[in-house]
């Protein structure tokens, strides 16, 4: 073994035991843990193989290293939730099932006042409204009702909204862009629910999606799916101290 997997070995040995420490709990958030000249001392290593090891922690977000005063334990970071949005032709084709779809609306029209304000335009500009359902086989799957920027979406009224999707193709044109999400249970209009075959008040789960790219806010989504439609699945990690956000679809 060279010198260098030596202290590859070391430093790793170093850092397993600092976050098994503070993972056990036998070091509480705020505690300050023991100085790189005992840590030196404990281990029989160089000074410069703590440091790193140190670093190593820290990059984790389990340690703040706070010059002159040596690592404390770092606060419990939040935790988010996150899935993959896919295309809901791509989400029912790999079940292995059929997607179409029924255009109900598509147009060019003026925008209401809210929606001029959620775009942040001139309130008698223009947007692009498409209001589809789609069906996995010849079920009601999700109700979409979308409005897009038509200067980031020049096509947007020649597309084949019964064999692509708005979504799939702002991927294609303008797939760098943040977003917001929220996700919440409504009770179903009439009309909503009798689109998706269900009685009217069913709960549904409403998905409610705003993206943005630096030129401005490109789209909005209501998205409405029932009960036995609305599973999402996913992970969930630790937050980064960057800040998160959602990727608008």
């Amino acid at each position: 073994m060279t010198n260098a997997d030596r202290s590859t070995g070391l430093r790793s040995q170093i850092s397993r035991y600092v976050v098994d420490q503070i993972l056990r709990g036998a070091w509480a958030p705020g505690d300050r843990i023991p100085s790189e000249q005992a840590l030196t001392v404990q281990f029989g290593v160089s000074r410069m193989t703590v440091h790193h090891a140190l670093r190593d922690v820290a990059a984790r977000g389990l340690v703040v290293r706070r010059a002159g005063s040596g690592s404390f334990v770092a606060a419990p970071s939040a935790y988010v939730s996150e899935y993959p949005h896919s295309d809901v032709i791509d989400e029912i084709t790999r079940r292995g099932h059929r997607h179409h779809a029924r255009v109900i609306r598509r147009a060019l029209r003026p925008a209401t006042p809210d929606e001029a304000a959620a775009f942040r335009i001139d309130p008698a500009a223009t947007l692009f409204h498409a209001l589809v359902l789609h069906h996995e086989d010849d079920v009601p799957f999700e109700l979409e009702d979308r409005l897009v920027a038509p200067r980031f979406l020049p096509d947007a009224m020649t597309i084949d909204l019964t064999t692509q999707t708005v979504f799939a193709r702002l991927m294609f044109v303008r797939p760098y862009r943040e977003g917001s999400e929220s996700v919440r249970a409504v009770s179903g209009t009439a009309a909503a629910c009798a689109l998706l075959r269900v009685p009217t008040g069913a709960p549904l789960l409403e998905v409610d999606r705003r993206s943005w790219s630096p030129e401005g806010v490109v789209t909005t989504a209501r998205l409405l799916r029932t009960g036995e439609q609305a599973t999402r699945s996913g992970r969930i990690r630790q937050r980064q101290d960057r800040g998160d956000a959602g990727a608008g679809g």
